[in-house]
C-alpha cells in the first residue's frame, strides 16, 4: 500500500507536497500535550532499536539480522535515467523536453554550469550518502529515520480510510458461533505474540536468505496517538501488558489474559477466553445506558483527533486511565453484534465498519461479526502488511487445526467454578461531558458523509489464476498490473502514475519503494489494444514487453534500485534555506508522483477480503490477489466509477 499523500477533506490536490511546498520537519516530535500522553509506562518508538542482547543474537528470529545488507542508495545518474524513462508515457514532448533540461540541471550539465561548486543535484546525493552512513553507524537505515514520519505521521487525513487496511478472513467451515471463533483466534494471537517475546518465530525468507524482521516488534502493545501538527506512536512493554481491549456496541472492556501475571505460561485457555468474552457480551448487550461512544473519535481528521483527545481527557480525570488501557492492549477485538454476508457488506464492516465499535489507532484490531465470520484492520504507519499477513495465516491455518472451545461439556457447577477463577472482565466506563457529546456527534456525522461519499467494489475473477498466467511464461503480478493499466486507460483515456507497493525487506529495516506501473511498454500496450488496426500477434508482442518491463522495474524495486525512496531522500536533505531545484518544482515531477492509481497484492487462500482507501481525492484503491485460479480486486474511489473500472 502507498503512503498516504492525499488531502481528502479539503478536496484539493497535493501537488505542492512533491514540489515547491516545504517538507515537514522531520526533526521535531509530534506536539502531543502532557493531556495527551499516556498514563502508563510506554516507550515512544524509534526507528533505531537498542542493540541485540547475546540471547537474542542466538535466538531463532535473529538469525541472520545482524548480516543484513544495508539500504542501498543508487548510482545518481541512474535514478535520474530511469526517472526520465517513468515520466515520459505522461508527458508531452513539450513537457518532456522541459524535465530533460531540468534533470541536466541538477546534474550540473545544463547551460550554466555551476563553477568552483558541486552541482545541486551532485552536492545533496552526497550529503545524503554521508547521512546513510551516519545511520548504518547506528544500526538503522538512511530511510527508517524520515519515513514514518514522512508518509504517514505528518499527514492530516483520517487513518480510518486513507491508511489502515484490512483483510476478510476465509469462513472456519465448522460454522463456529462468534465467542468461539474469537476465543480461539485471540488465544492463536497469543500464541504469536509469545513467538516474538521468546524469538523464537523463525524469520521471514526469500531464497534462503532473511527478511528484515524490524517490524514485528510493532505487531502487539503499540499505538498510533494523535499530535496537533503530527502523530506519533508509543509502544508499551509486552511483560507487563497482557490484557486485551474489546469493543462492542461501541463498549470498551478489558481482561487480562494471564492467570498469574509473574508467569508468561499461565495463559488463559481458549474455552476461558470464551467465558471472558460471553461475559462482556452480555454486560454490553444489557447496558442500556447511554455512553459515549469514543471510538468515532480515532476516525475522523488527525488534526480533530487530537483536539477530541485533549476534550475527552477534560470531561474526566478517569478517561485517561481509560484510555491508556486501551492503548496500552496487546491489540483490540471488536464483537460486532452485525453479520454481514455480501462481499460489500463484509469488506466495508473490516474496513471501516459502524466506526464507534472500532479503535482505528491501534496496531491491529481482529473484528468477529455475529455470524462467525471474521477479519482483521491495521494500523500502517509502523508496520506493513507482510507481518500481519503472518499473523492472520499463523492464526487461521491452526485455528482449523484445532478444537473449538465449547461450553457443552461443562454443566452449569464446573462452568462456575471456571467463571469464578477468573477477574471479571473491566468495563472502561468513560464519562462525558457537553463538549465531548459535540465531538462524537461531529465525529459520527463526519464519519457517515465519508462512508456514503465512497464507492467500493470487491470482484472475484474465476477464469483463471497465476497457473494459466504462468503457462504464458509471464510474471503474474505484473500481467495484472497491465490488466490495471487497460482499465484505467479505457475508462479515462489516459494513462496516470501508479503506485504498487515493492517490500525492501530483504535489506536492513527495509519498509517499501515504489513499482512504478506506467511505463513507454504500458502505454503502447493500452494503444495497442484499443487500435482496432492491430493484429493479435502485435497485441500480444506488445503485452509481453509490457509486462517483462514491469517485472524488470519490481525487480529493481526490491533490490533498492527503482527511484522514489532515492528522490525522495534528496528533498529531505536538503536545508530549509537552500534553493528548491528545477527538477522538484517542475509540474511534471509533482504530476508523476501523484498516484491516482494506487495498487497492492496480497496473495493469500486464507483471505476471502483485502483492500483500504484510494490516496488521493481522484484516484482508485486498488488492492488485488493473484490466486491459483482466479484474481480478485477490490476498488475504492470517492465517486469515480469504481464498478465500471472494475
Amino acid at each position: 500500500m502507498p503512503p498516504h499523500i492525499t488531502n481528502n477533506n479539503k478536496r484539493a490536490p497535493m501537488i505542492s507536497l512533491f514540489a515547491t511546498a516545504p517538507l515537514p520537519d522531520l526533526n521535531k516530535s509530534a506536539t502531543n500535550s502532557p493531556e495527551s500522553s499516556p498514563t502508563l509506562a510506554a516507550l515512544t518508538i524509534s526507528a533505531i532499536p537498542p542493540p541485540l542482547t547475546l540471547a537474542q543474537e542466538c535466538s531463532i528470529m535473529d538469525k541472520g539480522q545482524d548480516k543484513l545488507p544495508n539500504l542501498p542508495i543508487p548510482p545518481l545518474e541512474q535514478t535520474l535515467a530511469r526517472y526520465l524513462d517513468t515520466v515520459r508515457p505522461l508527458t508531452t514532448d513539450q513537457e518532456y523536453q522541459r524535465t530533460v533540461a531540468a534533470v541536466k540541471d541538477f546534474q550540473g550539465q545544463g547551460p550554466s554550469p555551476p563553477k568552483g561548486l558541486l552541482p545541486l543535484g551532485v552536492d545533496l546525493d552526497k550529503r545524503l550518502r554521508e547521512h546513510a552512513r551516519e545511520c548504518e553507524e547506528r544500526g538503522t537505515s538512511w530511510l527508517a529515520e524520515w519515513w514514518d514520519d514522512w508518509a504517514y505521521f505528518s499527514h492530516r487525513d483520517p487513518s480510518t480510510f486513507f491508511v489502515n487496511y484490512y483483510f476478510g478472513f476465509q469462513d472456519d467451515p465448522r460454522m463456529p458461533t462468534q465467542t468461539a471463533r474469537a476465543a480461539l483466534l485471540v488465544s492463536l494471537a497469543i500464541e504469536f505474540r509469545q513467538l516474538i517475546a521468546t524469538r523464537t518465530l523463525t524469520p521471514d525468507m526469500a531464497r534462503n536468505a532473511p527478511f528484515c524482521m524490524n517490524m514485528y516488534q510493532y505487531l502487539f502493545n503499540y499505538t498510533r496517538i494523535a499530535g496537533s501538527c503530527a502523530d506519533s506512536a508509543v509502544g508499551f512493554p509486552t511483560e507487563t501488558n497482557n490484557h486485551i481491549c474489546v469493543v462492542r456496541n461501541g463498549k470498551f472492556y478489558i481482561f487480562e489474559t494471564l492467570h498469574l501475571p509473574s508467569k508468561p505460561n499461565s495463559v488463559l485457555s481458549p474455552r476461558e477466553i470464551m467465558i471472558q468474552l460471553e461475559r462482556i457480551k452480555k454486560m454490553a448487550d444489557d447496558d442500556k445506558s447511554s455512553v459515549p461512544q469514543i471510538g468515532i473519535l480515532s476516525t475522523t481528521h488527525r488534526d480533530q483527533a487530537a483536539k477530541d483527545r485533549v476534550t475527552l481527557f477534560e470531561a474526566h480525570t478517569s478517561n485517561k486511565a481509560h484510555m491508556a488501557k486501551i492503548e496500552s492492549s496487546m491489540f483490540v477485538l471488536c464483537l460486532d453484534s452485525s453479520s454481514p454476508s455480501t462481499s460489500e457488506e463484509f469488506s466495508r464492516a473490516c474496513w471501516h465498519g459502524d466506526g464507534a465499535s472500532r479503535w482505528f489507532d491501534k496496531c491491529f484490531q481482529l473484528i468477529v461479526f455475529a455470524n462467525g465470520r471474521a477479519g482483521m484492520n491495521g494500523e500502517h504507519s509502523k508496520m506493513d502488511a507482510t507481518p500481519t499477513s503472518r499473523l492472520c495465516r499463523f492464526m487461521i491455518d491452526e485455528a482449523q487445526a484445532r478444537n473449538l472451545p465449547d461450553f457443552r461439556n461443562l454443566n452449569a457447577e464446573d462452568l462456575y467454578e471456571c467463571a469464578s477463577a477468573l477477574d471479571k472482565p473491566q468495563p472502561l466506563n468513560f464519562i462525558t461531558s457537553p463538549a465531548l457529546d459535540r465531538a462524537i456527534a461531529n465525529a459520527h456525522v463526519t464519519f457517515k458523509e465519508t462512508v456514503d461519499a465512497h464507492q467500493m467494489v470487491p470482484t472475484e475473477f474465476k477464469g483463471y489464476g497465476k497457473g494459466l498466467i504462468k503457462a504464458f511464461k509471464m510474471s503474474p503480478d505484473a500481467y495484472v498490473q497491465m490488466a490495471l493499466q487497460l482499465a484505467y486507460y479505457r475508462k479515462h483515456g489516459e494513462l496516470v502514475a501508479t503506485y504498487e507497493s515493492a517490500a525492501t525487506r530483504k535489506y536492513r529495516h527495509g519498509r517499501t519503494e515504489t513499482a512504478r506501473s506506467c511505463s513507454i511498454e504500458s502505454k503502447a500496450f493500452c494503444e495497442a489494444m484499443d487500435n482496432p488496426d492491430v493484429s493479435l500477434k502485435a497485441r500480444a508482442a506488445a503485452c509481453r514487453a509490457a509486462v517483462a518491463r514491469h517485472a524488470q522495474y519490481t525487480a529493481w524495486a526490491v533490490d533498492g534500485q527503482a527511484i522514489d525512496r532515492h528522490l525522495l531522500g534528496l528533498r529531505l536533505i536538503r536545508r530549509p534555506e537552500e534553493e528548491v531545484p528545477a527538477m522538484f518544482q517542475d509540474p511534471v515531477f509533482a504530476r508523476t508522483c501523484r498516484w491516482r492509481l494506487s495498487t497492492s497484492q496480497i496473495s493469500d487462500d486464507c483471505f476471502i477480503a483485502y483492500g483500504w482507501g484510494e490516496v488521493v481525492p481522484d484516484g482508485y484503491g486498488c488492492a488485488y490477489m493473484v490466486k491459483e485460479t482466479e484474481l480478485y480486486f477490490c476498488v475504492t474511489s470517492l465517486g469515480l466509477g469504481s464498478k465500471e473500472f472494475d
